[in-house]
């Protein structure tokens, strides 16, 4: 879809080059008008190309931005065949989480209300204390242990969060009582 738009949008970019050069040689051609009429048409002509040449520029860069923040804030957990749609936070942990994606790793129960994995090497780490997990939370305990909860509680533990599921509704039952292999992945 992103390339669609940036081959229409090059396309009018194309379209107005050449109305503009039409215009010029309309001017040069036309013996009725004066030169300075001439002169002032075609600088007019030609900031009006060039301003809507670097609108339509600006939008195709505004659009490719939006449309890659979008894609690389937005994650895909997949657990059997149930499939759920994430955010991945800003900071340095969920960079470098983002950073192995793809990736699908076998986790193991704990507790009643997570599944985690530990990391072979470490990632950075922006620990703090949340005070509540929420059903959905993706967490980085010390700095490898991956943990996806999956029931909300109180806690006094340290965490740096990397994202969360939007809607985490079926996501325990999905998961389940036992270790269970999950798929990170970025949105297309």
């Amino acid at each position: 879809m992103k390339k669609l738009r940036i081959l229409f949008c090059l396309m009018i970019l194309i379209i107005l080059s050449g109305c503009s050069s039409s215009v010029d040689l309309i001017d040069q051609e036309s013996d009725q008008q004066s030169e300075e009429s001439s002169t002032v048409q075609t600088t007019a002509v030609s900031q009006i190309s060039t301003t809507t040449s670097s609108t339509i520029t600006e939008n195709i860069t505004s659009q490719t931005s939006e449309s890659e923040e979008i894609t690389m804030n937005h994650l895909v957990i997949t657990v059997g065949n149930q499939r759920f749609q994430g955010t991945i936070n800003e900071g340095e942990t969920a960079e470098a989480f983002r950073a192995m994606l793809p990736l699908t790793v076998d986790m193991d129960e704990l507790n009643g209300n997570e599944k985690y994995y530990y990391f072979p090497g470490n990632l950075p780490t922006n620990s703090q204390r949340v005070g509540a997990i929420k059903n959905g939370d993706l967490m980085l305990y010390g700095s490898n242990c991956l943990v996806l909860f999956y029931k909300s509680f109180p806690t006094s533990y340290t965490y740096s969060p990397i994202g969360a599921v939007d809607n985490p509704n079926g996501l325990a039952q999905a998961l389940g009582r036992r270790g269970v292999e999950v798929t990170f992945e970025l949105a297309e």
